[in-house]
């Protein structure tokens, strides 16, 4: 397939694959994608990274079982973090633990270029403390830069929908911060 061996290529290119039988390319996928889903569902959904950890478990376990399901009609991360979302909100509907630590060092994230932890641990709270519709589509849009079409069909909501969210979440970001320098 234009070139690419077993396992290596474009995420959708590695799915196609997957999803005709290529164990190789699922496990590819699977060491690009591991840490996106639990950080993800961490900083969307959960407070402990424990939990988190468990979700992503099952997440994987659910594209194993399911690639076969994956259409390309959407990028194979969008359909990946979708199957995330419906599994964090399955398991908060079922269990409401939430008690708030930190997230382990060794997991990177885009919050980690910022230059200080000080820094970092500000950005964190701020984003925390959006509602919860408007935190999962920033964090999906900021952190995982899924394209507002993409978040529109992974969500389910009109486009506009997501564009006021973006635009809300990131107008009340605006107004915490200059409060906070103040």
């Amino acid at each position: 397939m234009m070139g690419h061996g077993c396992g290596d290529g474009p995420d959708d290119a590695l799915a196609t694959r997957a999803r005709d039988g290529c164990k190789t390319c699922l496990a590819r996928l699977y060491e690009r994608h591991r840490h996106a889903v639990a950080r993800y569902v961490f900083e969307a959904f959960v407070r402990t990274f424990d939990v988190a950890l468990d979700i992503e478990d099952e997440v994987w376990k659910r594209v194993v079982e399911n690639i076969g399901g994956w259409t390309g009609d959407r990028p194979f991360r969008a359909w990946l973090l979708a199957i995330a979302r419906n599994h964090a909100l399955n398991c908060l509907r079922h269990e409401r633990r939430a008690p708030e630590l930190p997230a382990p060092p060794d997991v990177p994230s885009p919050l980690d270029a910022l230059t200080s932890a000080e820094s970092r641990d500000a950005a964190v709270r701020l984003v925390r403390a959006l509602p919860e519709e408007l935190r999962e589509v920033f964090v999906l849009r900021v952190v995982f830069d899924l394209a507002p079409r993409v978040l529109a069909e992974m969500l389910e909501v009109p486009l506009s929908t997501i564009r006021g969210r973006l635009f809300r979440a990131r107008k009340l970001l605006a107004e915490s911060v200059s409060h906070d320098v103040r």
